[in-house]
Formats: C-alpha cells, structure tokens, sequence
C-alpha cells in the first residue's frame, strides 16, 4: 500500500509568506528613499556653493580713524567671493592684528552672510626718520613705517627720535621706551641718539622743562621706574642735566 504524503493547508504559512514579501518591499522602498533624500541633499548642498547666498555679503570695519580700511582688508583672507560658511573669525582677527597701529580687534558674522570688524587703534608715542622713511613708534612697542601724511602730520605731537641709523636700535629702543613711566613720557620732548666711547648706546632725553636726562637703553626701564622725576625736579631745581650710571644719577648744575 503506497503512502502519499499528505499536505495539510495553514492559512498561518500563507499569512507569513505574504509578511515577509511586503517586508522586502518596504525594505527596498526605504533604500530608495534615502537614495533618493541623499541626492536631494547633494543637489541642495551643490545649488547652495553655486549661488550668491554662501558668499560673503559684505565686509564692514569700525573703529579706525587713522588707518585705512584699503589697509585692514588688505590683510585679510576673506573677500565677497569667500564662502561665509568658512569665514573663521578669530583667523581674521589675527591677521587684522598684524595691520601696523591696529591694537585690538573683534571679528563678528551673522547668518545673513555679513562680517563686521571692529578695531581699536594703538596710540602713537613717538616717531623717527631714518634714510628719508618715518617710522611709527606705537604704545605696544611696535614700529611701523608710514608714508600715510595724515600719520605723519599727526606725529608732531610726539617725541621725534634723531640721530637713530640702526633699525635693529630702534626697534630695541621701542620695546623699552614703552615700559618707562608715563609722566616721563608725556613730558619727553625729543630724544636723541648720544653714543659715546664708554656707552655706545646712550640716548639723551630732552624734557618739556628743558631739563636733559641721559639714559642706557637696556637700562632705562629699570632706572626710571625708581626715579620719581617730579620731587628731583623741585629738589634740584637748579639742576639741568641728570646722567644715570647704574644705581647712581649724576646731576649738572645749569650755567
């Protein structure tokens, strides 16, 4: 007696069948969707770079009075044909900081595609001319030549520095006339490059009173800080030269 196999129906492997069927499809469905959305995306990104809208809009600087904004954007690596995503503010605040005269500086964006530039310019506390060029002395100690009149104009109101040749000096020289005190400074009419035998790097300040101070460059700072300048000029009155040797200040009566 021969035994077929009998095959019994299930409406659950029917219903299982049909599950895992729509499961590929809905499968398929979300691989092409996110084909899909990915493109959408490329296609957005692409149109966004190619328009105007991710370029820079505009460049705006306030603060500066004496220098030039032609200057400041000069030295920045950001123009309207930059894309405003990239702009790195603290980048372009460096690079505004190498502006000569330039002090502080505060780059700003907004989602408009605007870059704002703040600065703060550095006082000018004394000036130098050397081989027909002016060179600017500012309050952090940095020189920087000018052929700008207007600057040159200006620096009339500080001390001149003549008989300086050397700009390796005078650069040493600015580092550590910006550290003497201020009442000296502001009463500093000229100073004058006055090297002798023993002491090639002496200078001779000639003050608003019309008193004269000698000094060292290397040792200015440290002997002017101990020096308090009004009480010797209302002690020694009828002194007109103060020479600084070391520890010691040697004064010279007036004729």
């Amino acid at each position: 007696m021969s035994h077929q196999q009998e095959y019994y129906y299930n409406e659950h492997d029917e219903n299982q069948a049909i599950k895992i069927l729509k499961t590929k499809k809905k499968k398929k469905l979300k691989r092409r969707f996110k084909v899909l959305l990915y493109l959408m995306v490329f296609v957005c990104i692409g149109a966004y770079f190619v328009s105007d809208y991710s370029k820079v809009k505009s460049i705006a600087v306030t603060g500066n009075h004496e220098v030039k904004t032609a200057d400041i954007l000069k030295k920045i690596s950001v123009n309207k044909s930059s894309y405003y995503l990239f702009v790195n503010t603290g980048k372009i605040e460096d690079e505004v900081k190498t502006v000569p005269l330039i002090k502080k500086a505060y780059v700003s964006k907004d989602w408009l595609g605007h870059v704002k530039i703040e600065v703060e310019e550095a006082q000018k506390v004394a000036y130098c001319i050397i081989d027909k060029t002016t060179y600017v002395i500012d309050e952090l100690g940095n020189v920087s030549l000018t052929a700008d009149q207007s600057i040159i104009a200006s620096l009339q109101a500080t001390p001149q520095l003549t008989g300086f040749k050397d700009l390796k000096f005078l650069k040493q020289f600015a580092k550590e006339y910006v550290k003497i005190p201020e009442l000296i400074k502001s009463q500093t009419s000229d100073i004058i490059y006055s090297p002798i035998k023993a002491d090639t790097s002496r200078l001779k300040f000639l003050m608003d009173n019309g008193k004269i101070l000698y000094l060292r460059v290397e040792s200015m700072v440290e002997q002017l800080s101990k020096f308090d300048y009004e009480a010797f000029m209302t002690a020694y009155s009828d002194r007109c030269e103060f020479s600084f040797e070391g520890n010691h200040v040697y004064m010279k009566k007036c004729k």
